[in-house]
């Protein structure tokens, strides 16, 4: 599929598995030039390999930086800079109805500390 992306610049959070490891993949497989991210330095190099070695011709760093934190935030941020397409894949939650969250609960889930 030719989703017409070739040449954009992506951030994907949360992306050393899972979901957003996938999605990562499937923008190098459109040409998009990936940031990968995860909280472990360790983790984020074998993302990076482990994606490098799926897709041959793609164009992948990794930033170690835990979003969690304003401080991770920030350095994500400065390491990504120019992005053309961000995907937040990072998230925490507690299993409750919707209308059961209040206002302090959607801060905590959505906002770094």
């Amino acid at each position: 599929m030719d989703l017409q992306l070739s040449g954009k610049r992506a951030l994907v959070t949360g992306s050393t598995a899972g979901i957003g490891f996938a999605i990562a993949t499937e923008l190098a497989r459109e040409g998009v030039a990936v940031v990968l991210n995860g909280r472990s330095e360790e983790r984020v190099a074998q993302a990076v390999q482990r994606l490098q070695a799926a897709v041959p011709q793609a164009q992948v760093r990794g930033v170690a930086a835990d979003v969690a934190t304003a401080v991770g935030c920030d350095l994500l941020a400065q390491a990504s800079a120019g992005v053309d397409i961000l995907v937040n894949n990072f998230g925490i939650f507690d299993p409750q109805p919707f209308g059961a969250i209040d206002d302090a609960q959607w801060q905590r889930f959505l906002m770094p500390t």
